[in-house]
């Protein structure tokens, strides 16, 4: 486990604290076992990982989307020694790393955006028979996955997609759709209020019950050509006011790799400004319909704690502490577990909070944001939920799991895969790998 947040430039285990001028990671020396294990191992929180992927390796998306197949090579864990390095980001990869190798409770699967089921790495079908495996593997009716579909409405018919949202939500094992408005034919995307192509798919989804509607915004994706020019939340929050019975999600904060998070600049707003900005132009009140998850930001930002204490920050304080929601991109990367020690450890300044009025990162305040806020969104029980599944087959397994790593048979659970400090990311960057460059 010291290994940890050194590997990243941090505190973990050691020696004590960390701290940029407004964040720090708060450990003790690494001779102390017992206190490591407090400040970075579990505390019985409920984990709700809002943001997770697997792909299916055998299907034809491998010859027919060869942009979406860089994309996803380029985020393979690192020390991945397959043959075939996609079986590392596979289904059976996925239920390891997320719930053997990580303590996560409950998890949203996703998917990357497609035109139709042959160039889809993760058709809805495929997705629903690995929740229809992860539910095999528990007791007591609770499942530890809620699975979301991504719609293209701005190609082909859009008949024909609303029909998709339609047979999709007909399931009954739908949680939410997903949009990635910067995608399109020609890089040509949308607007979500724009009343051709983004509202009808959110009126119809408000029809069919579907109440969550996420959005990808902000984090630039290499390959798949997203354009800045739709992939502003602007249109999310506007749409926000017109559909107050729904609830929507801004993935990623609209967090941009390019741009350097410090506080509130409202004549300039980029990466998590462009959400505060959009909330302040709108009139949105904390903790209303709109909700942020932290997926890629947070990983990206733990070696740098005083972007990471104004990233939160910001978040927290405009848009409530209630609407901040845990998200990883795993299993790109491997296990979450990594990202969530190096939360618990994390702190935001007396400085930051009184200069900024940023709030505490407090246990309740953590709590809320790994799993509680997520479990509100989705009417989950958190407590019986964690009951149902506290002797399922991972649950048990997971001991197992970690003395397999111990020995050697797995791979560490708490071990940060691909760039994590600024040499690395840089040089990651410079050999195009990860979802950090422009197309």
């Amino acid at each position: 486990m010291a290994a940890l947040l050194a590997t990243v430039n941090l505190a973990a285990c050691s020696g004590g604290t960390v701290a940029g001028l407004g964040g720090r990671y708060q450990t003790p020396p690494p001779e102390e076992l017992h206190g490591c294990e407090a400040a970075l191992g579990s505390r019985g929180e409920f984990i709700f990982d809002v943001h997770t992927h697997h792909v299916m390796p055998s299907l034809p998306w491998r010859q027919t989307a060869p942009d979406t197949l860089k994309l996803v090579l380029g985020m393979v864990p690192a020390d991945c020694a397959a043959a075939n390095p996609l079986t590392c980001v596979d289904r059976a990869a996925y239920l390891h790393d997320m719930f053997l190798a990580s303590d996560t409770t409950m998890a949203v699967l996703s998917d990357l955006p497609s035109t139709d089921a042959d160039n889809d790495p993760l058709p809805f079908n495929d997705a629903d028979e690995t929740w229809q495996m992860a539910a095999s593997l528990t007791r007591g009716g609770a499942s530890r996955l809620l699975l979301q579909n991504v719609v293209t409405p701005n190609f082909g018919s859009l008949p024909a997609r609303l029909e998709g949202m339609t047979q999709t939500a007909a399931t009954r094992r739908l949680s939410a759709f997903k949009v990635y408005t910067a995608w399109g034919p020609g890089g040509h995307g949308y607007d979500l209020d724009d009343p051709k192509v983004g509202l009808p798919v959110v009126q119809h989804a408000h029809d069919l019950g579907v109440d969550v509607l996420c959005a990808h915004k902000g984090l630039p994706l290499p390959y798949l050509n997203l354009q800045t020019a739709w992939n502003h939340p602007r249109d999310v929050v506007a749409v926000s006011r017109q559909f107050t019975g729904m609830q929507f999600v801004v993935y990623h904060s609209a967090w941009t790799p390019y741009h350097t998070e410090g506080p509130y600049n409202p004549a300039d707003p980029v990466g998590v400004d462009s959400l505060l900005s959009a909330l302040d132009k709108y009139g949105v009140p904390p903790n209303s319909n709109v909700w942020a998850d932290v997926a890629a930001m947070w990983r990206y930002l733990l070696p740098y704690p005083v972007q990471a204490a104004h990233a939160l920050g910001k978040l927290l304080s405009r848009l409530g502490e209630d609407r901040l929601l845990w998200g990883t991109d795993s299993v790109w990367y491997g296990p979450p577990q990594t990202q969530i020690m190096a939360f618990r450890a994390f702190q935001i300044s007396a400085e930051f909070q009184e200069r900024y009025g940023y709030p505490a990162l407090t246990d309740a305040v953590k709590a809320k944001v790994l799993g509680l806020n997520a479990a509100r969104l989705w009417g989950v029980d958190s407590d019986a939920t964690r009951c149902e599944l506290a002797a399922d087959t991972l649950e048990r397994s997971r001991p197992v799991a970690r003395v397999l790593a111990v020995e050697g048979e797995l791979p560490a659970p708490w071990v940060p895969r691909g760039a994590v400090t600024r040499g690395q990311v840089l040089h990651w960057l410079a050999h195009q790998r990860g979802p950090w460059l422009p197309a």
